[in-house]
């Protein structure tokens, strides 16, 4: 009998494999348990905060308008995963067509070291809040000079254990939503970006992160109807 059902498994339409594949998905609760908070200065001059949630244990990122702003008012959510799937959340209570859920892929290319033209000071920074219940992050600084244009710019890069691959693309996705800063892409996924100045000759951007907090923020995954 085990054998029987075992070939009936290796045999199933394609149909059926992928409806319980959609069905595995999108069946899923997830609570995050983390807030991280970076302060920024936009290129238009734009002064706010940016706060993204995480959940560690499958290091998953959640972008809601703390994070996006109004650049996308339809856009719910949008939860990121370190293997390039984003899955961007839509509430169109207007039309009554019900909850949208847009699946989106996107490589992540495996990067080991920061870009052989970041140049390390030497100098470190630590950054975070002590009463915040997490560990500071020491950071390393890194100047960077552009070779096609005036600009220059200065980050501090600490390690983490958080995955950031998914948010160092996020801006590149096919989407309305966009983080007022953007981190950059060429870096190693388990560093973070601790802060960045940069000024050419008709901008400049800043950011500094400030700490991490205890959260509670759940999503439900099987709210809404999967499109690809």
């Amino acid at each position: 009998m085990r054998t029987i059902f075992l070939l009936a498994l290796l045999f199933l339409p394609a149909w059926a494999c992928n409806g319980q594949q959609q069905k595995t998905e999108t069946a899923r609760k997830h609570i995050f348990t983390e807030v991280w908070v970076w302060e920024y200065t936009a290129v238009d001059g734009t002064k706010g905060e940016m706060a993204i949630y995480r959940e560690p244990k499958l290091n998953y990122w959640l972008l809601t308008a703390e994070a996006y702003g109004n650049t996308d008012d339809m856009c719910e959510w949008i939860l990121a995963q370190p293997n390039g799937t984003y899955y961007l959340a839509y509430k169109n209570a207007e039309s009554g067509s019900g909850n949208t859920l847009l699946k989106m892929k996107r490589a992540i290319p495996k990067v080991q070291s920061v870009p052989a033209y970041w140049k390390a000071t030497g100098n470190t920074q630590y950054f975070g809040d002590k009463n915040s219940g997490f560990a500071l992050f020491k950071g390393k600084e890194y100047r960077v000079a552009y070779a096609k244009t005036s600009g220059q710019s200065t980050f501090y890069m600490g390690n983490t254990r958080a995955d950031f691959s998914a948010l160092h693309l996020f801006n590149e996705l096919d989407t309305d939503a966009r983080l007022p800063v953007r981190f950059p892409k060429d870096i190693p996924a388990h560093m973070i970006t601790l802060s960045e100045m940069t000024a050419a000759s008709h901008y400049r951007v800043s950011y500094r992160f400030k700490y991490i907090s205890h959260a509670e923020y759940h999503i439900n995954l099987s709210e809404y109807a999967l499109r690809n």
